[in-house]
């Protein structure tokens, strides 16, 4: 019937009638006289066509490709919300005024400014400074005063409402969803397991993947994590033998994934239409010979024990040679000296590391590692990961195709080089594109939840007289089911894959962070904002010991007062318009925006003789505006 209307109405038209008819003459002669491809020029998108200025200047270049335009404040603002782990109005400011590009060299130029594990050392050293002030009787050390991993949240929550380089923090989040070790684990309660683990992420989140790979190997956490830990050689006669946990993991999710890809990231096939494993058990069989030898840095030998907090703070020692027997028992003449590290030949995805002396063992180490690197599969593998955690679920071929070039090589040679990679998923046109294509129901992703909270805690003015944050984010977690390195498992709070029942999983498109989406985190997170929004009550302040006085200038709250002006019933939109370019980059529907201002003055509202808004009144707008706003699928989906 649409099409029938349609139709009527060209038929009561001359001039669609010409229209129509020119239409016919264009469909009908224009492919017999040459076959045209339709594209379209402009927001970056200039397929098979080489764009050039007749000054040849970059500038120019880059006004014709798009990418020499300063964003407007709702792209600006839009930019930050996948950039950053929450943005106020001072940073939309700066990117419209920079551009996307410039602001993103400065941050990435950035060096990283918080070290967690320095200000957990801080934390802990005022503790025992105020016991031993305040029990003087007492012997009070950093050994005998416990610290936990509420420690460690205040440390990185302190970090991530103040460090400058915030794209920094962005990514160290993302990549701790990639390469994952949780508290849940024989380190349970040990904040410098937590914080120096996530040190090492700021630290070498912007590198090289190469380097990144071999940090992570040699901490201390992911060995502990993964089980290789003080990993012996083969010793068929005790039937010891080396542990798989780590290499496997590091292959399927660290690396290379499971099956051989395409460039493009989509997976390649054999010539019966089936999917060519990566790896076999041979593989990993091989690779876990490899990370033998390896025990806490400040272990006296291989399978000795940790011997404190900071044991965990310490990079791996590599142990060629199994002599615990003699160490463990020194009135033996002839102890147990065997090898520590696997000798001989080592052969996984069709490399071998040549047989050399066990003395040797940590040049096999960087060989593997050097192998896994260089891997085709690692380009795709880890753009479109990364693609996911800071842009969308789903990206296109043509995206990850384009940020797995750049890992292949930054322009300048190099491989692995994260910060070209990350500045590759932020630029791309497919990012940065907010015009048509947003209209398809696949862009974008689902906010996840942590990141919702802290979109609230860096978006609005939370404030302390001090500067400081104590947030220990206990009944965060328990609403949210989300926290820094509090994964249930070393697949993450969610998989790349998950696809959830309905529209999506019929198109064969994947929604990873809807995996923790049901009835009670739906209902905690609305409830959560109502705890954090009309009572106040946006950070979780505990004691760090019994006795501790209670200190009110690192109890954070909001300071909404100077919006309380824009509360009346003739200026709620304006505050409508406020919230919405900065929570959502102006994505708000009408229909969204209309249903949220309707409900908002129907809330009380009176004023004094001189103008001056009731203060509870105009609190209870604003805070449930903020409320509406922040639980709608427009903000919810960030697109």
């Amino acid at each position: 019937m649409l099409i029938n209307g349609f139709f009527n109405v060209v038929r009561n038209s001359l001039f669609m009638k010409f229209c129509l008819l020119f239409l016919c003459y264009c469909a009908f002669f224009i492919p017999h006289l040459r076959a045209q491809s339709i594209i379209t020029f402009g927001q970056g998108n200039t397929p098979n066509v080489s764009v050039t200025a007749s000054s040849q200047s970059s500038a120019a270049i880059q006004t014709l490709t798009g990418t020499g335009y300063l964003p407007n404040s709702a792209a600006a603002s839009r930019f930050l919300s996948q950039a950053t782990l929450g943005h106020n109005f001072a940073y939309i400011q700066d990117v419209a005024n920079l551009g996307v590009e410039k602001w993103l060299d400065n941050q990435l130029a950035l060096p990283n400014s918080f070290r967690t594990q320095t200000y957990l050392a801080q934390i802990h050293q005022m503790m025992v400074d105020s016991l031993t002030f305040k029990y003087p009787s007492n012997t009070y050390t950093l050994s005998n005063v416990f610290v936990g991993n509420t420690h460690f949240d205040v440390s990185w929550f302190q970090g991530a409402m103040t460090a400058p380089d915030v794209v920094r923090w962005r990514v160290a989040w993302a990549l701790s969803e990639l390469f994952v070790v949780s508290r849940l684990s024989a380190f349970d309660d040990n904040p410098y397991a937590l914080s120096s683990y996530y040190d090492l992420l700021l630290e070498n989140g912007l590198g090289t993947y190469r380097n990144l790979l071999e940090k992570i190997t040699y901490h201390p956490a992911m060995g502990v994590y993964l089980t290789f830990m003080n990993n012996h050689a083969t010793d068929s006669t005790n039937k010891v033998y080396p542990d798989e946990n780590y290499a496997r993991e590091l292959m399927q999710l660290f690396s290379i994934g499971l099956y051989k890809l395409n460039v493009n990231g989509t997976e390649m096939r054999d010539a019966n239409n089936n999917l060519i494993p990566t790896y076999n058990n041979n593989d990993i069989a091989g690779l876990a010979k490899v990370f033998t030898g390896l025990s806490w840095g400040d272990s006296r030998y291989l399978g000795d024990n940790e011997k404190n907090n900071w044991s965990y703070t310490l990079s791996m020692k590599f142990f060629p040679i199994d002599s615990s027997d003699a160490k463990r028992n020194p009135w033996k003449t002839q102890p147990r000296i065997v090898n520590g590290h696997e000798p001989g030949p080592k052969t996984f995805l069709g490399v071998t590391i040549p047989a050399r002396p066990v003395l040797q063992g940590e040049q096999d180490i960087k060989d593997a590692l050097d192998v896994l690197a260089n891997h085709p599969n690692v380009g795709p593998f880890i753009a479109r990961r990364l693609i996911q955690r800071l842009v969308m679920s789903n990206p296109s071929p043509g995206y990850i195709q384009r940020v797995a070039t750049v890992f292949n090589n930054n322009g300048s040679g190099v491989r692995g080089d994260l910060k070209a990679v990350v500045r590759a998923v932020l630029l791309d046109a497919e990012a940065r594109d907010c015009g048509i294509d947003q209209a398809v129901s696949t862009v974008g992703a689902l906010r996840e939840p942590f990141l919702r909270y802290m979109n609230l805690m860096r978006g609005l003015p939370l404030t302390t007289q001090g500067g400081v944050y104590r947030n220990v984010m206990v009944d965060l977690f328990s609403r949210l089911e989300q926290k820094p390195l509090n994964s249930p498992s070393v697949f993450n709070f969610f998989q790349p894959d998950f696809q959830p029942d309905g529209e999506l999983k019929t198109q064969g498109k994947f929604a990873p962070e809807f995996q923790l989406v049901n009835s009670q985190t739906i209902t905690a997170y609305v409830n959560a904002l109502g705890k954090w929004l009309i009572d106040d009550d946006p950070v979780e302040y505990w004691g760090f010991f019994n006795g501790e006085a209670y200190k009110s200038d690192q109890n954070a709250k909001f300071n909404l007062v100077a919006d309380y002006a824009f509360t009346r019933n003739d200026k709620i939109v304006q505050l409508l318009d406020k919230y919405n370019l900065l929570f959502t980059g102006g994505k708000l529907s009408a229909k969204t925006l209309d249903l949220i201002r309707a409900m908002v003055v129907k809330m009380p509202y009176s004023e004094s003789t001189n103008g001056v808004p009731n203060a509870d009144q105009a609190y209870r707008r604003v805070r449930l505006m903020l409320v509406l706003i922040l639980s709608s699928p427009d903000y919810l989906i960030n697109r």
